[in-house]
């Protein structure tokens, strides 16, 4: 019972309590032979956790199940307390190694940006990736849709065939809407991974580019080429935070599995985690709402428990998530 906050002792204490509760402090260090002062102080601990309750000379305990239960939702929701914070800090490492690296740069010149409209982007994937060093990174939320990006994974593909290494990072929807594609470059080499959503479009040459559209997350036709190695490093610690968070998938050496259970498992419970509905977790996984229900009823069956709060409990016990 460490984990709660009840060391060794404690918990002999607490054992002694339950076989014997009515009885006085007294009474509990002669049968465990202790002395009365060490009783005394660590039934004051149980008591302040809830575990006992000390009325007088009398000790009574109720029994463990509600008490212990109570105990381990406390730690559950302080841990996830502290994920979260983890998260928050998480997040500021772009804009610190940002401020780093333009620390560092030559000061007085100016960072050079390319406004790229419409035009040939595969060819500019071509041309940036063909003249760069180091590893190429892509957030994909959406590129299997267009000509280009049939384009650019059939160029992927040469460079990773040539030695490049190549790391993508997709939204669970692939599995639903172009599960070909996430096999076409994993089957080739590329080291693949999902997460439930991806920010925006982003492709990192090596140390040399990135390129991004011109409003983050949308569309507009517009792309930034940028250059500057303080940019360049910011993106690609935005890139790692998300690989760290990503999953990789099933299948490099051969077809996706599409219904991976852990897969399908982790990506649910994350999105229950964040405290996302079901509606919201159709749309973001890119399923119908009953699959979603049927899952989540899969998954409390499978963690035998009756709650979405108690699955949670259950699967950070379990490792899950």
């Amino acid at each position: 019972m460490a984990v709660l906050g009840v060391d060794v002792a404690g918990e002999q204490l607490y054992r002694m309590t339950l076989r014997n509760s009515g009885s006085t402090p007294q009474t509990l260090a002669e049968r465990l032979g202790w002395p009365v002062e060490q009783v005394v102080t660590g039934l004051a601990k149980l008591d302040a956790l809830g575990l006992v309750e000390v009325d007088g000379d009398e000790v009574r305990t109720a029994s463990p199940d509600q008490a212990v239960e109570r105990l381990i939702a406390t730690e559950t929701r302080r841990l996830a307390s502290v994920s979260a914070q983890l998260e928050s800090a998480r997040a500021t490492l772009p804009s610190l190694m940002a401020e780093h690296w333009a620390a560092q740069a030559p000061q007085g010149r100016p960072v050079t940006v390319e406004a790229v409209e419409g035009g040939d982007v595969s060819g500019l994937i071509r041309a940036l990736s063909a003249t760069s060093e180091g590893d190429l990174m892509w957030i994909r939320p959406d590129q299997w849709r267009f000509t280009a990006g049939q384009e650019i994974d059939t160029w992927v593909k040469h460079l990773v065939a040539s030695g490049r290494r190549s790391r993508a990072i997709y939204p669970a929807r692939v599995f639903e809407e172009a599960p070909d594609v996430v096999r076409g470059r994993a089957e080739v080499g590329e080291h693949v991974r999902v997460l439930a959503e991806v920010p925006s479009r982003v492709a990192i040459m090596g140390t040399s580019a990135v390129l991004v559209p011109e409003m983050w997350g949308k569309n507009t036709g517009r792309r930034l080429v940028v250059r500057q190695p303080a940019i360049i490093a910011a993106f690609t610690m935005l890139f790692e935070a998300l690989w760290e968070r990503a999953m990789a998938i099933p299948g490099l050496d051969g077809p996706v599995q599409t219904d991976d259970r852990s897969n399908d498992r982790r990506l649910l419970l994350d999105q229950l985690a964040n405290g996302a509905k079901d509606e919201q977790i159709a749309r973001t996984l890119g399923i119908s709402l009953r699959t979603v229900r049927r899952r989540i009823a899969d998954i409390l069956d499978e963690l035998g428990v009756n709650s979405r709060f108690q699955a949670g409990v259950e699967a950070v016990r379990r490792g899950w998530v």
